[in-house]
């Protein structure tokens, strides 16, 4: 038997609110627990994130994807990262209102390349603009937008800011692993069947040395030479070792050296007074197992010309107050004062004399005469 329930004109306004609210509501809390569960997938695992292989024959590029953060990591973009042997460039893919975030440096403008650990985000200079970035599958563009998000995110592709890390610090190393496990397998060719014999023994192959990068001077490298003409001289890079932390040395004294993470610390020498001419620099990095890695390179150090004084003496002028009647051991003291802007010859020196200047002139401007 059916009932029939009549509510007031009371009743069915209360109904009507609860459904009204109600419904919302459930559908508010699905989406938040559908994002929240996004956002708790379970980190990356340590292995290594290869980048995409772009004109491997011509101008190698590994392409990473990646977001952009400001300082604030309110504002965030997302795109492509191209890495190459001259430098990086980024390309935004998203949102549209950034696509002026686009940008470009050569690997002379990077500088202060860090790994930070506390987000796992790459963080450098390019020139004087500080940059921010770390890897963002491209399926999840769009997923750190600030707060608990952006530290999800940055977790979530920790092993791969890592490759991005180790690519910029060592561009040919990752070539080479990507070429590697790219490269096709070698064709089986089957072998006659002989009597089973105890399989020799395997040699175990010696431990890797570590890797050395010189960031400062800018193009040092391996039986290289920099010109400079400033002293004196910080030597600044980056050691890695797979095994852990290498310790450095610069022609030999220990270095300055901060870590970045377990397998990799930035080292600098202390300011380093240069001569004139030619000096040899030489970096050891040594490794637990006494593996060492060397870069050895020269340093040519040519001093800046000192300034001229305005108020030095041309040889006209030297001879002008010869002939003013101003005594000569006179003219001695305003050489020694302001210098000579020329460089005297022994016919100039002639000349002087014949005006009369004393042998105590003749030596004060060949003591001011600028060097040759």
């Amino acid at each position: 038997m059916r009932q029939t329930i009549y509510l007031s004109r009371m009743g069915r306004t209360a109904l009507l609110s609860f459904l009204i609210v109600t419904v919302p509501s459930v559908a508010s809390a699905q989406a938040r627990a559908k994002k929240s569960s996004r956002l708790a997938a379970p980190a990356s695992s340590n292995t290594e994130v290869q980048p995409q292989l772009l004109n491997a024959d011509t101008n190698p590029t590994l392409r990473f994807p990646i977001a952009r953060a400001s300082l604030s990591v309110s504002s965030i973009s997302y795109g492509w990262l191209d890495i190459t042997r001259g430098g990086i460039h980024y390309t935004v893919e998203q949102p549209p209102k950034k696509l002026d975030d686009s940008f470009n440096a050569s690997t002379a403008e990077i500088r202060d390349l860090k790994l930070e650990d506390r987000n796992n985000t790459v963080v450098f200079r390019d020139g004087n603009k500080r940059e921010t970035v770390f890897y963002v599958p491209q399926d999840n563009w769009g997923s750190a937008r600030g707060g608990r998000e952006f530290f999800a995110a940055t977790a979530e592709g920790a092993s791969g800011t890592q490759s991005i890390y180790k690519t910029m610090l060592d561009f040919e190393a990752m070539l080479a692993l990507v070429k590697s496990t790219a490269a096709p397998p070698a064709p089986v060719i089957a072998a006659p069947v002989v009597p089973a014999s105890p399989p020799p023994s395997t040699p175990v192959a010696p431990p890797a040395p570590p890797a050395i990068v010189v960031s400062s001077p800018s193009g040092a490298g391996e039986n290289q030479t920099v010109e400079l003409n400033e002293s004196p001289l910080v030597i600044r890079g980056v050691a890695m070792d797979s095994t852990g932390i290498p310790v450095v040395s610069i022609n030999g004294s220990p270095a300055n050296m901060r870590p970045q993470n377990t397998q990799a610390t930035e080292f600098w020498s202390d300011p380093l007074p240069l001569q004139p001419g030619a000096t040899p620099i030489q970096i050891i990095a040594s490794n637990s197992a006494h593996m060492e890695a060397k870069v050895a390179f020269t340093v040519h150090y040519t001093p800046k010309a000192a300034p001229v004084n305005p108020k030095a003496l041309a040889k006209a002028e030297i001879i002008s107050l010869l002939q003013g009647a101003v005594p000569a051991s006179r003219v001695a003291g305003i050489v020694n004062e302001r210098g000579i802007k020329f460089t005297p010859t022994a016919d100039d020196l002639n000349e002087i004399r014949a005006a009369g200047g004393s042998e105590e002139l003749i030596q004060a401007i060949q003591q001011a005469a600028p060097p040759k």
